[in-house]
């Protein structure tokens, strides 16, 4: 995609009208008279590639993150679990004592449970940034028409607007971005992103256990996300290959997205295996391209962009 630049001339006032004191006048009558506003130039690039490569760095850094953890999990020597500070440490329950294995399971949880919280965080603020690009052009479509663009429609439209969509959940982002700019998330995916988040929430403000405030009218939470899969494909059908197995040679091999749905229920804990968070991350990546795409589209429509001719 290639980078769309524009740039705007908007008004700047600090004020409409000048009083002019009534000692200026023998009457005693008041007047007033218009001050000169400046023009002002501002120049905005969008590029949605580094949009999109936002999300990718996020996504890209919480699984290097998680990897690192759990390759050094089983190095966990629970009688050496203390900061590494030359500092007084404190101990707060002296009740609490893990073997290996326990400090191993716990070590797990924490890492994927926080690279969990990190990927769905990284996606709120590509989001945030999705919605950037959209005001920008909300404001490139208003020069478009010939209507002339004050400070005043800079800080409705870019700053106060950001604010404002800043200020709301992730379900209300949603329903803006599809009133205000006319981009609909793909059904799937919102409510794939919606279930995630929702699980994420429940990290973050309850520890991970489910309570009333996470769960459906079905008193369980499903979280839903896709599955890369490969897949093998032979006279008995398809099924799901298991790398290192051995196939027939006539067998073919393909790839496939399906949707994956883990339950659970009231006071259950949330958890998640490093397969799990790996496919997750690759359902928030789909979610995040088709939503760049969709912009790609609606900036093609607009004629903000034009199409990429193929090189010969």
């Amino acid at each position: 995609m290639t980078p769309y630049s524009f740039s705007y001339s908007f008004l700047e006032q600090q004020s409409a009208y000048e009083d002019i004191s009534t000692k200026a006048f023998s009457t005693g009558s008041l007047g007033a008279r218009a001050i000169t506003m400046a023009t002002q130039k501002i120049n905005v690039t969008v590029n949605l590639d580094a949009l999109r490569g936002e999300l990718q760095r996020s996504l890209q850094k919480a699984i290097y993150l998680v990897s690192a953890g759990l390759q050094t999990n089983d190095k966990i020597d629970p009688e050496l679990l203390r900061l590494p500070t030359n500092s007084v440490t404190m101990t707060f329950d002296g009740g609490l004592t893990w073997d290996s294995e326990e400090a191993q399971k716990q070590y797990s949880e924490w890492i994927l449970s926080n690279g969990f919280r990190d990927v769905i965080e990284g996606v709120n603020a590509f989001i945030e940034s999705a919605h950037r690009v959209l005001s920008f052009w909300k404001i490139a479509e208003k020069q478009k028409d010939g209507a002339e663009i004050t400070g005043s429609d800079w800080n409705d439209i870019v700053i106060s607007g950001g604010k404002r969509f800043h200020r709301l959940g992730l379900p209300d982002k949603f329903d803006h971005l599809s009133k205000e700019h006319g981009i609909e998330v793909e059904p799937s995916y919102r409510e794939q992103v919606l279930s995630i988040d929702i699980a994420r929430n429940c990290l973050v403000h309850r520890g991970g256990v489910i309570s009333e405030k996470d769960i459906t009218s079905d008193n369980q939470l499903d979280v839903k996300w896709i599955k890369l899969m490969m897949v093998l494909q032979s006279e008995d059908g398809e099924k799901e290959l298991v790398l290192g197995e051995m196939v027939e040679k006539d067998s073919v091999l393909g790839m496939r997205n399906q949707e994956v749905v883990k339950t659970f229920t009231l006071g259950q804990q949330i958890t998640f295996t490093a397969d799990e968070f790996a496919n997750i991350s690759w359902g928030l990546f789909l979610f995040g391209n088709d939503l760049v795409q969709k912009i790609n589209d609606l900036g093609l429509g607009k004629g903000f962009i034009s199409e990429q001719k193929e090189s010969a």
